[in-house]
This record gives C-alpha cells, structure tokens and sequence, in this order.
C-alpha cells in the first residue's frame, strides 16, 4: 500500500520512510548487514559472503539447500534472517510507527491499513557499485 500511503501523508511521507528506514537500517547494521539503497517502497540489503568461490559452489547444489555453506557463511544467512524479524518486531512495537495504524485518512482510504514490510531473501552473485554516466557518478 505504499503508493496509497504516500498519496494521504504527503508532506508527512519523509517521516514516514525515515522511521521506518532508521528501524531497518539499524537492525541490518547490528546484525553485520549494510544497505545499499532505498528505492520509493524497497530497501536494498547486503550481507557479503566471505568466501566468492564458496558462492560460485553453492550454485552447484540443489536449490533450497544451505549444506554447501560453510559455518561462517550460514551464520551470516542467519543474521540476515534475525535483523529481518527484529525489523517485523520493532515496526508492531514503536509507538511513533503505531500511530499510522491509526492515522484516520489511511484508515479512510486503506480500511484496516497497518504499517507492513515484507522481504525476500537471495543468495548468489550479485554486481554492486555505481551504475551511470560520469555525470551521474
């Protein structure tokens, strides 16, 4: 419901995003991640790997298997996943995020809204860094 949230907060939509990126920015940072990006609804997320090569042999094994990762690596998915639920629970948790549940013009124009966040989780290789003219770097 972003795009619907934006529209009723409008000049209070900067407040909005930033609670909700300084809950997801500190609990990715605790838990060894970093974040790439905020793109509108969409937070890009990294953790890295120790290893590339370990990466490049895990493509190897059946999908849906984590047997191909070593200790080191497997504790950094689980990090992932924990900074993941501790985002869930901060944002049903906080006040200053609680109140948009019940703002009156969202509920009003998203009967039932609550402040929600959803996430998938990839491993694999991915290319990282500026992407532009010279201008735009």
């Amino acid at each position: 419901d972003f795009v619907e949230t934006t529209e009723v907060l409008q000049g209070e939509v900067m407040g909005y995003v930033n609670q909700l990126a300084e809950i997801t920015h500190s609990m990715v940072d605790r838990y060894g991640g970093s974040t790439n990006k905020n793109i509108g609804e969409a937070f890009l997320l990294v953790w890295k790997f120790f290893d590339p090569e370990e990466v490049m042999e895990q493509a190897l094994v059946e999908a849906y298997s984590n047997e191909g990762l070593c200790r080191e690596n497997r504790i950094i998915a689980d990090m992932a996943l924990m900074s993941l639920l501790k985002i869930i629970a901060k944002i049903n948790k906080y006040e200053h995020v609680l109140r948009y549940n019940r703002h009156e013009e969202l509920n009003r124009r998203i009967p039932g809204f609550r402040v929600r966040m959803g996430f998938g989780l990839h491993h694999g290789w991915a290319i990282e860094g500026a992407i532009g003219s010279y201008f735009k770097i």
